[in-house]
């Protein structure tokens, strides 16, 4: 009967940890959102996910400038609470077709893939469409797929 008692103390206590890993993750996703729309009052701002689970991830958040060029792209990867937000200078200054040339590249790669959810993100918001209308759309005319 104790080892029921411990195992069960046990399973509460990995709960916990996962409760609070949770909020801080989320902690740190809510900052960096907060910080990279504060810092640009133009253009458009994307955040895409890819992985999870017990693969590798990442999350990725771009902001595009009105001329269509990346001014600023922060990645997440990692498996942990312990990743933090950090930049991803080799996409910034690039053109939105220049970047998604460059994650299409490997699209295997979590962050890559990641980065092509933000930069559809940001082309639906630049068009103006929601992403249903968006789905729509390309569903429906073969020219916009």
């Amino acid at each position: 009967m104790w080892s029921w008692q411990v195992i069960l103390a046990l399973l509460a206590l990995a709960w916990m940890l996962q409760c609070w890993g949770t909020f801080v993750q989320i902690r740190r996703y809510r900052d960096a959102f907060r910080h990279l729309s504060s810092e640009y009052s133009d253009g458009w701002m994307g955040a895409g996910k890819s992985g999870g689970g017990f693969r590798r991830g990442a999350i990725v958040m771009a902001v595009a400038a009105p001329d269509g060029t990346l001014r600023r792209v922060v990645a997440l990867e990692g498996r942990t609470i312990f990743a933090h937000f950090q930049p991803v200078a080799r996409f910034e200054g690039l053109s939105l077709t220049q970047a998604r040339a460059g994650a299409e590249a490997q699209p295997k790669h979590p962050l890559e893939r990641a980065l092509l959810t933000a930069l559809d993100q940001i082309e639906t918001v630049r068009r103006g469409t929601t992403p249903s209308e968006a789905t729509n759309l390309a569903t429906f005319s073969p020219s916009l797929a």
